[in-house]
């Protein structure tokens, strides 16, 4: 049988080798000790050198990586871009406005509020300014811009109105009138009217038409000394002193009412035409001094006298119906005067006598002097 070898016996000669093979090696690198030194130097030169390129090449990836960072820096501009869009984010801060319009809409609610309040004074305007509905649709012809709707007529709407015409409307409230200041006409005849307080202060009015309603007294428009043309006939008036100071004066229509007397009117000198039929006069002795008289109507009263009559030189209508006159000699005499002098009315006047208590052949004789005066005589 073979022996059997161990093996760390066989490593042994096999590390002994090694030790001598290590112990040689020097002694031939000590013969060159300059030339490992250098190798070693160029071993580590190029050790260095291999590190720089390892080195240089982050260096250069970093140029690489510039303008990977230029680019950010060009997305920058669009960064801007969204800058950009900051107007538009400006554009909410505008809709802070519009939050503020809500605050807004505050003053709107407010005129809501107001325009609720004028709702529930709409009826303020009807019946501040006119509270007769009639007399308002007079009026609202007046006012252009509310001439075709229903809208209330306002104080500012008739300021500068200058007339107002509703004849026949059953009107019985003038109130309103008042704001009219303007107004120089008013015709509001046959209706029912009782109270002129409302244009007491209308200074501008020149006419004035009355007729037919339920007035009692002319007192609230005695201050009116602008008056031209005055017409109350068919009323309930007895007391003429009103009138005493309209001193222009040009027409005046009192028939059909209760006045017993003229005196008032007397002073009133520019009257030219004057109807005061239908009343309860006796005497005519008021109107001798109203020399410019053309026009006189004395119809249905109570007069006996003529003889103020006679001295009016400028008639050419006298209406003397239905009155108790029992004597017209008075008349006669003007007229042949003016015939043999300056001939001013008597070829012009027109005379009605039907109705009256003259004597019959007195009457005829009469009539025949005043007719070859040139009077035209009518009964």
């Amino acid at each position: 049988m073979q022996q059997f070898v161990a093996p760390s016996r066989l490593l042994v000669p096999i590390l002994f080798a090694a030790l001598l093979a290590v112990s040689v090696r020097p002694a031939v690198s000590d013969d060159k000790p300059e030339a490992a030194k250098a190798e070693k130097v160029e071993a580590e030169k190029q050790d260095a050198e291999a590190k720089k390129p390892a080195e240089a090449k982050p260096e250069d990836a970093k140029p690489a990586e510039k303008p990977a960072e230029k680019k950010p820096a060009e997305k920058k501009p669009e960064e801007k871009k969204p800058e950009e869009k900051k107007p538009e984010e400006k554009k909410p801060e505008e809709k802070k406005p519009e939050e503020k319009k809500p605050a807004e809409k505050k003053p709107e609610a407010k005129k809501e509020e107001k325009k609720a309040e004028p709702k529930k004074e709409a009826p303020k305007p009807v019946a501040s300014a006119f509270k007769d509905k009639a007399l308002e649709e007079a009026v609202r012809a007046e006012v252009f811009a509310k001439r075709f709707n229903d809208e209330p007529i306002t104080k500012e709407d008739v300021a500068n109105i200058s007339r107002v015409v509703g004849v026949g409307k059953q009107i019985k409230d003038l109130s309103g009138l008042e704001h009219c200041h303007a107004l120089m006409l008013i015709d509001l005849a046959d209706n029912q009217i009782s109270d002129l307080t409302p244009i007491a202060n209308l200074k501008r009015l020149q006419s004035v038409t009355l007729a037919g309603n339920r007035i009692k007294t002319l007192d609230p428009i005695k201050e009116l000394t602008g008056m031209q043309y005055l017409d109350v006939s068919r009323n309930e008036i007895q007391d003429l002193s009103p009138l005493g100071k309209m001193s222009n004066l040009r027409t005046l229509y009192l028939a059909e009412n209760r006045v017993a007397s003229l005196d008032p009117i007397a002073p009133l000198a520019k009257i030219w035409s004057l109807d005061a039929s239908g009343n309860e006069l006796k005497t005519v002795e008021p109107v001798a001094g109203l020399k410019w008289i053309t026009s006189l109507d004395l119809r249905n009263n109570y007069i006996e006298d003529l003889t103020p009559i006679a001295q009016l030189p400028a008639l050419n209508i006298l209406q003397l119906n239905n009155n108790p006159i029992k004597d017209l000699s008075p008349l006669v005499q003007a007229c042949e005067a003016d015939k043999a002098g300056e001939n001013r009315f008597a070829p012009y006047l027109r005379l009605f006598l039907g109705g009256n208590e003259i004597p019959e052949k007195e009457k005829v004789a009469a009539i025949e002097a005043l007719q070859a005066c040139g009077v035209k005589v009518k009964q």
